[in-house]
């Protein structure tokens, strides 16, 4: 098409006739630019099915990060509501002034729940990481869970220093007091007997009652168990637990919406 418009104007230009001449070599300009658009549409068009095809797989590690990270808070908030109704327990049979040789069983149970080391949540972040610090965050495009992602880090890092703060004060203040009522259990005959060793054996067990029901242990506990309700799901409503959970499901529900596409 283009050597026809040379032909033309070639011929024009031997004839001199000018007027016609130009509008052949408007035509032959509009004739490129409209080329060099088709090209740039295509190209476009290209990167674009290149960004959604990256898109796609991104979606698919995330989805399978973020599925093993729900799993992981779970099991960790499971930990940490079993330490929670140990503590619940006790608070209310002394609520109840219930306190007597007949609960010592259960209280020793309680007792020895309470005490447990609370696990941290460590979710998987390798690929929502990789996705962030490369820059290639911009591939995701639903503005929403892209900012759910963004925003993910921080809320992990929050969630994780409150439930250090937890820890930290059990074993500042409750843990000792625990010590000085009961002996716990052994760590090293659980390691050694595995399966044979039946931690909820609470035969010949001693508890001081007296210190069980002192003010101290009573004002222990009960800061402890208040604590722990901002770390877990079913605590008061700002729970960071609570808001944790909410933003996995919205994360896993936006990329499955976006998988189904």
């Amino acid at each position: 098409m283009i050597k026809f418009f040379r032909h033309i104007r070639k011929t024009r230009i031997s004839e001199n006739k000018m007027g016609k001449y130009f509008k052949y070599a408007i035509g032959e300009i509009i004739l490129v630019v409209i080329g060099i658009l088709i090209a740039l549409s295509i190209n476009n068009w290209n990167e674009d099915k290149k960004e959604r095809r990256e898109e796609r797989l991104a979606l698919k590690s995330l989805h399978s990060e973020f599925l093993e990270s729900r799993e992981l808070f779970n099991k960790s908030q499971s930990h940490h509501k079993t330490i929670f109704d140990g503590m619940r327990f006790l608070l209310k049979i002394l609520d109840e002034k219930r306190v007597n040789k007949s609960l010592v069983d259960s209280i020793y149970l309680s007792l020895n729940t309470s005490a447990w080391s609370s696990s941290t949540f460590e979710p998987s972040r390798g690929i929502v990481n990789s996705l962030i610090n490369s820059g290639k965050q911009n591939i995701i495009s639903n503005d929403k869970l892209k900012s759910h992602l963004i925003k993910w880090n921080d809320q992990v890092i929050s969630f994780q220093n409150t439930e250090r703060l937890v820890q930290e004060y059990k074993f500042s203040y409750l843990f000792p007091t625990i010590s000085r009522l009961t002996q716990l259990p052994s760590k090293l005959k659980r390691s050694e007997l595995n399966a044979r060793y039946d931690i909820n054996n609470v035969s010949n067990v001693e508890v001081d009652l007296n210190l069980l029901q002192s003010k101290m242990f009573y004002n222990y506990l009960n800061q402890c168990w208040n604590f722990s309700q901002t770390i877990l799901v079913e605590g008061r409503s700002t729970s960071k637990g609570k808001k944790v959970k909410e933003v996995l499901d919205t994360i896993i529900l936006l990329i499955e919406k976006e998988l189904e596409k």
